[in-house]
């Protein structure tokens, strides 16, 4: 689907810091549905890519959500009926917005967190390739 949401999550380090942690698993325990139209990606400043972002973003805090560009969630991680409605009010067409709308009762998928955090690459972009 070319309508998706992007989602932007500044941390220090989703393996070693544990609020970073659990901002990228509210991302990654979403329904299959939602994750079927967002872009999600951590970005660690431990690395040169992330400072940029969290320059880029004008971020303040650790770690923070943003939503098609807008720092949302700072330091505050968010319940799911809240993600949802800041999806939704940020989508960019009024037919998506309908579809997350639709799935804000259905709840986080924390059976399959190890496997939705893989696909997250959560920690992946945190260490320097040597």
């Amino acid at each position: 689907m070319s309508e998706t949401i992007k989602i932007d999550v500044l941390t220090l380090d989703s393996v070693q810091c544990a609020a970073c942690g659990y901002m990228m698993e509210s991302i990654a325990a979403l329904p299959k549905e939602i994750q079927d139209v967002i872009e999600y990606k951590e970005w660690s400043i431990k690395n040169k890519e992330g400072i940029g972002k969290f320059l880029e973003m004008k971020g303040k805090v650790l770690p923070t959500i943003a939503i098609q560009g807008d720092l949302l969630f700072e330091s505050i991680i968010p319940q799911y009926e809240e993600l949802i409605d800041a999806m939704a009010e940020r989508a960019p067409t009024p037919e998506l917005a309908t579809t997350i709308r639709m799935l804000r009762d259905k709840g986080f998928d924390f059976d399959n967190l190890e496997a939705n955090l893989a696909r997250a690459e959560a920690g992946a972009h945190t260490r320097r390739k040597e």
